[in-house]
């Protein structure tokens, strides 16, 4: 029995940054994308981060631990040859970048912009959603009404006034706080 292999999520990011300007009439060249999806990881070459004996290339979850940022983008991507990067936003590389590294929707399975792990938790994410299909499929996923719509939630794990587990409750008023709102709304109703 044969161990799946599991892709190199850099060369998927390096990929998908690639494709993503090459639609918008921008050719970058690999090696330029590779610094760059390196540099959004806060190394400062493809050689640094590949030669990191604690980074597994091949960690699907890597965006959950890992720390990145644009700060190593605005630094070094002035300092390369020529290349169309130098033209492009550093926050909407590093948008490109992230959704590049991150895992594919769990229901197109396709990579997307508009990716977005599900729950609070970030760090632990329950899955990876896209936005759009999110929308398409809103029976199976949903938000919290105090979360707001920053946060996509498996709508199994949102209860029936709209919380998830972390504001569970908090719609729900003692009679105390009944009594401050009903007074709080006979006020502005009267000036």
């Amino acid at each position: 029995m044969s161990i799946p292999k599991h892709p190199d999520v850099i060369d998927e990011a390096v990929e998908f940054l690639r494709e993503h300007y090459r639609a918008r009439g921008k050719d970058i060249r690999s090696a330029h994308a590779h610094a760059a999806v390196a540099h959004y990881l806060g190394y400062n070459s493809k050689v640094a981060l590949k030669s990191d004996p604690h980074f597994d290339a091949t960690d699907v979850d890597l965006l959950s631990y890992r720390n990145t940022g644009i700060e190593k983008l605005v630094e070094c991507i002035p300092l390369m040859k020529p290349t169309p990067l130098q033209e492009i936003d550093p926050s909407s590389l590093g948008n490109v970048i992230y959704a590049g590294l991150a895992p594919a929707c769990e229901c197109c399975n396709e990579k997307s912009l508009r990716i977005t792990p599900l729950g609070y938790e970030e760090r632990e994410p329950d899955g990876w959603i896209c936005r759009d299909c999110a929308a398409r499929h809103d029976e199976d996923y949903a938000t919290c009404r105090f979360c707001g719509d920053d946060y996509i939630y498996r709508a199994s794990k949102i209860n029936h006034r709209g919380e998830c587990a972390e504001h569970n409750g908090e719609s729900v008023y003692d009679e105390e706080e009944r009594e401050d709102m009903d007074s709080l709304a006979e006020y502005f109703q009267n000036h």
